[in-house]
């Protein structure tokens, strides 16, 4: 891989890393507005559910992108979540109910909480690779 081709790829990892961390915040932050009663159950689901799917594609094309750079073990690393992503879906407990949101929204909100650090790691591991790519350019 030419070097200027290394660094566009670790742009666009590192971009969809971020993409995927601030759909987790903006999910934590809804979560924060349910329980001070700023938001109600029917709109906290609403928002939620509609970023589920988005996240399940953008986390699994991030995990392909790395699989195809040939970085095995930062792709290995997202498995686990992809996997737990699978077995939500076919569980059919992927979406949230607005009738029991406030049963589960203690463990929803910490598996977000959860999530978020998984995202943050990674951001900060794809963010060094990027820069160790960005120095490996020879200056003209």
């Amino acid at each position: 891989m030419g070097l200027a081709l290394e660094v566009a790829y670790w742009i666009v990892v590192f971009l969809t890393t971020a993409v995927l961390l601030f759909m987790d915040i903006y999910s934590l932050i809804l979560f924060s507005d349910l329980l001070m009663d700023h938001l109600n159950p029917v709109e906290l689901c609403d928002k939620v559910n509609f970023l589920i799917y988005p996240e399940f594609g953008i986390h699994l094309f991030l995990t392909l992108l790395l699989f195809l750079g040939g970085h095995w073990f930062v792709g290995l690393l997202n498995i686990p979540l992809i996997a737990f992503h699978i077995q939500k879906y076919i569980r059919k407990e992927h979406l949230l109910d607005n009738t029991r949101v406030f049963r589960v929204a203690a463990q929803v909100q910490r598996y977000y909480e959860l999530k978020m650090g998984f995202f943050l790691l990674t951001f900060v591991t794809y963010l060094y690779c990027f820069i160790r790519a960005m120095l490996s350019i020879p200056k003209s």
